[in-house]
């Protein structure tokens, strides 16, 4: 038996209204339905210097917190393997507790099990969901207070290319490339980085046709530029606008394009961008921070809004897709 159109029409209203809730609490938005990301404004604090962390034993060094599915942690975690800073920041992958919609530490850190904890533990009592990237600085001594050192993505990769204490001489963010880099990073932070955020947050047509119109027009503007001034963003040099363009990039064909709606064009369309990709992907090891099972599982198991079945798909190896 049909089901009549009233109830077809009452169900989608009502399904509506409960998915705009749930938005709301997931992304916010402004009032033409454009995903807005929160600002963040945690104040940063002063680094460790050379000479202090010289001195501290390897428990005592910062930590990095980072999580597989985490873009924005992503970057940071790049930066953290091409500069080589093992010796002087211990790192940590938080996982993902879907059904609580939290970021877990295991093994605990500093006494604390959630990433919420550790934020309170540093002093900081923002009432909005704690975040990865964030480096902490646990102090010399062990009751010494923990002090959150800054957990803004775009920051933490400025502050680690500076950090005191590293493997290499590395410099992904020469005075030579200033003004190149500036540029990049507004455009790929903005219509890239969080432009595949507006295509999947998007809460109407027109919101979503505009997000999707300027991060293709972005793509449009990178693959022309590595065509003619490549292989980098910038130029001959890695620099850390390909660090941040990257995140968003591997995660493309698994997650952007089939959950958020990142489909007017597939990437495979960019052979520039694919080929860049390609190259940084076999860099230093960063191919050990790119795990596609837990993006795949934290992406769609995560997002209810955007996957109420809470089916994961199956898919290729991270590998496979990147020589495709």
């Amino acid at each position: 038996m049909a089901i009549p159109t009233i109830f077809v029409k009452a169900a989608r209203q009502i399904w509506n209204s409960e998915w705009k809730i749930l938005m709301n609490g997931l992304a916010p938005s402004d009032s033409k339905g454009n995903y807005r990301r929160p600002i963040n404004l945690q104040k940063p604090i002063q680094i460790p210097t050379k000479e202090d962390l010289k001195k501290r034993d390897s428990d005592q060094m910062p930590c990095l917190i980072v999580g597989k599915s985490c873009p924005w942690a992503h970057r940071a975690w790049m930066m953290y393997e091409i500069k080589g800073l093992n010796k002087s920041i211990n790192l940590h992958i938080a996982e993902v507790d879907t059904a609580g919609g939290r970021w877990i530490l295991e093994p605990n850190i500093k006494g604390c099990r959630s990433l919420q904890e550790l934020y309170r533990k540093c002093g900081n009592y923002q009432s909005r969901r704690a975040t990865v990237p964030m480096l902490f600085d646990p102090g010399k001594e062990p009751k010494s207070k923990s002090r959150l050192i800054n957990n803004e993505s775009a920051e933490l990769v400025e502050i680690l290319n500076n950090w005191p204490l590293n493997n290499n001489d590395i410099e992904l963010n020469p005075i030579k490339y200033k003004k190149k880099i500036i540029n990049w990073q507004s455009l790929i932070q903005e219509s890239i980085n969080n432009g595949v955020y507006k295509c999947g947050f998007a809460r109407n047509q027109n919101a979503y046709d505009k997000a999707s119109k300027d991060l293709f027009s972005a793509l449009n503007t990178i693959e022309e530029s590595l065509h003619s001034c490549g292989p980098w963003l910038c130029g001959k040099d890695l620099t850390i606008a390909d660090i941040r363009l990257f995140p968003t990039l591997i995660r493309w064909e698994t997650i952007y394009e089939p959950l958020f709606k990142c489909s007017k064009k597939p990437l495979i369309s960019f052979p520039n961008l694919i080929n860049w990709r390609k190259k940084m992907f076999n860099l230093h090891n960063i191919k050990r921070t790119c795990d596609i099972n837990s993006w795949r599982k934290d992406y769609f198991g995560a997002l209810f809004p955007l996957n109420p079945s809470g089916i994961i798909p199956k898919g290729e190896s991270i590998t496979t897709i990147v020589n495709h």
